[in-house]
């Protein structure tokens, strides 16, 4: 079936145009409200993520406070183990005696050829016992001559008569004290 217009001419491009203008104001109206819908969608979305923003930021300074604070400690543990180390290092220093001191002393006494065996301290008493081999006689008199002479930092040196009573080969021991100020 077909369908006839006849209207004139002129009243038939008028429906048509009509018809036209109906179509694009409802295309206007359909683009206004869904701009409208998008426009406060995105204003929505805007408000939301603002929200949010700020709760993470929130939630930032909170872990970087917490972060901090354990950073903090852990550094201050580190620095603390470090410097009980040192204050550990300095006690035993300051208790330790200079026995270097002591022994750069006593090492140019020993004459040529003489073996030193042991050497032994006693910071309590303040005493040194020696005691080692020697080729001659004369060796053991000359380092007991030699610790005597020294009177400004050893003093009080025995003499036992079985260092000289060989000629040879002599198994010899000494005691003597050392003053206080050498190891202070």
């Amino acid at each position: 079936m077909r369908i006839i217009n006849l209207l004139p001419k002129f009243r038939q491009r008028e429906l048509y145009y009509d018809s036209i203008l109906h179509g694009l104001l409802t295309l206007v109206i359909f683009s206004f409200f869904s701009f409208a819908l998008v426009f406060l969608a995105q204003f929505g979305t805007k408000f939301y993520l603002q929200i949010q923003a700020g709760e993470i930021k929130a939630e930032i300074k909170d872990l970087q406070t917490q972060v901090g604070k354990q950073e903090n400690s852990d550094v201050k543990a580190q620095v603390k183990a470090a410097n009980d180390l040192i204050s550990d290092y300095q006690k035993l220093v300051n208790a330790s005696p200079k026995w270097s001191k002591l022994v750069k002393l006593f090492v140019p006494l020993p004459p040529q050829g003489l073996k030193i065996n042991s050497f032994s301290v006693n910071p309590s008493s303040r005493t040194i016992q020696i005691t080692g081999i020697s080729p001659t006689r004369e060796l053991v008199i000359a380092l007991y001559n030699n610790i005597l002479q020294e009177k400004t930092d050893f003093y009080g040196i025995d003499y036992p008569l079985e260092n000289i009573v060989q000629e040879t080969n002599i198994n010899f021991h000494f005691t003597f004290f050392y003053k206080s100020n050498i190891i202070q």
